[in-house]
């Protein structure tokens, strides 16, 4: 009895040190390059005036003072806010609807060509499809202006109108970045059990009232995942307004990653770039908190 407690035990060590043994460089990877940066950023290089030349000056609150009396700190913030309100339900409601559109093909053929065409530009890096659609938008010779003029409306300066820059960023960033929710959502509606739609079918439920009554709550761990990953990602957002409106007009465009990036890589403030960073840290970590806190009462991981 003692022999076979003592073989269960060994065998459960063997097989949890297997798991850590495969979780080890991800970890060890996030540490050195994440975990390890941000614990120095918040404790000492937002409270210090410094460069890459080694000069490190202790100044306290001070970059904290500046970043809040910076007046182009609130448009920016105003700017990332108005970014995640537009991109957030574009990605969450426009990805669950894109895959369940999908989903619903049967035509193996165009089945696969759907699921290719909407994951592809994740594939393509930003920098390059941004050049392609820097065009599209142009003023003069753009393809979004030449239709608007074919039908009677005056073309819209894209990129140069602070009105309409948000506007552009937010359509490049659907096409480009809706895939990554598509997908998760993809997988989700597939792993739902096809007896549990018959059931409802025979039931009398139409196929609309099972989506929502059957699908979306056994959906919901997968929307979460999704919700959480938007949220976070859009308040960093970066390469879309820095590959197509650097920012501008002015700072119309300009979000909390890229001051981040322009104050510490552009002009050299470092102390000020950590400090903004550590803003962006809080409301990210917020965000975060919230919705973990939040998940019992609306996510659903009881799939029997």
């Amino acid at each position: 009895m003692r022999k076979t407690r003592q073989r269960k035990l060994v065998s459960a060590w063997r097989q949890n040190l297997t798991g850590y043994a495969f979780v080890a460089p991800a970890v060890l990877f996030f540490t050195i390059f994440v975990g390890i940066p941000i614990i120095v950023n918040v404790a000492a290089l937002s409270f210090a005036d410094f460069s890459l030349m080694g000069n490190f000056e202790w100044v306290g609150l001070e970059n904290f003072i500046d970043v809040f009396e910076d007046d182009a700190t609130y448009t920016i913030l105003f700017n990332t806010l108005k970014l995640f309100a537009v991109l957030v339900p574009t990605h969450i409601i426009g990805g669950l609807i894109i895959a369940s559109l999908i989903n619903s093909v049967r035509n193996r053929f165009f089945h696969t060509v759907f699921r290719i065409s909407l994951y592809f530009p994740m594939v393509v890096t930003t920098a390059s499809v941004a050049i392609v659609w820097g065009y599209l938008f142009d003023t003069d010779f753009g393809v979004f202006n030449w239709v608007l003029e074919q039908m009677g409306f005056e073309g819209i300066r894209w990129l140069g109108d602070e009105h309409w820059a948000l506007l552009s960023i937010t359509i490049f960033s659907a096409w480009k970045f809706i895939g990554n929710a598509f997908l998760y959502y993809y997988i989700g509606l597939r792993n739902v059990p096809e007896s549990y739609m018959e059931a409802a079918a025979i039931d009398g439920a139409s196929r609309l009232r099972a989506f929502f009554f059957i699908k979306i709550p056994l959906l919901t761990p997968t929307i979460f995942f999704v919700v959480t990953t938007t949220l976070i990602n859009c308040f960093q957002v970066f390469d879309e307004p820095y590959f197509l409106t650097n920012g501008g007009p002015g700072v119309s465009s300009q979000t909390l990653a890229m001051q981040i990036y322009r104050k510490g890589f552009g002009q050299y403030h470092f102390g000020y770039a950590s400090a903004l960073g550590v803003v962006l840290f809080i409301l990210v970590i917020a965000v975060t908190i919230i919705m973990f806190s939040t998940q019992k009462k609306w996510v659903n991981y009881d799939t029997e």
